[in-house]
């Protein structure tokens, strides 16, 4: 029997499925919620530009700078606290 022949066959099964799903999708309302999507607002949502960094005054660097690190620092911190809670206790903790 040559190849194609099983092929066609899996291909028809396929579509029969895939025609009883669709069908399944649009009496269940599927479609008309896509359609009440508005996907035009997504996609210029999606295609508005970045936002820029905020722009800090030649006097104000040197405190935003300082910011920057105390924000950093504070994120360390949360971090090893989150790590140091997943370590095992030690004997003497009584766990």
């Amino acid at each position: 029997m040559p190849l194609i022949i099983p092929f066609l066959v899996a291909l028809g099964i396929f579509c029969h499925g895939l025609g009883h799903l669709i069908d399944a999708l649009s009496n269940a309302g599927f479609f008309h919620w896509l359609n009440s999507i508005e996907w035009s607002a997504m996609l210029n949502w999606f295609r508005t530009a970045p936002v820029a960094a905020p722009q800090v005054s030649s006097g104000k660097e040197a405190l935003y700078s300082q910011f920057q690190q105390f924000m950093d620092m504070q994120y360390q911190i949360s971090e090893m606290k989150r790590h140091i809670l997943t370590l095992p206790a030690l004997p003497d903790e009584g766990y």
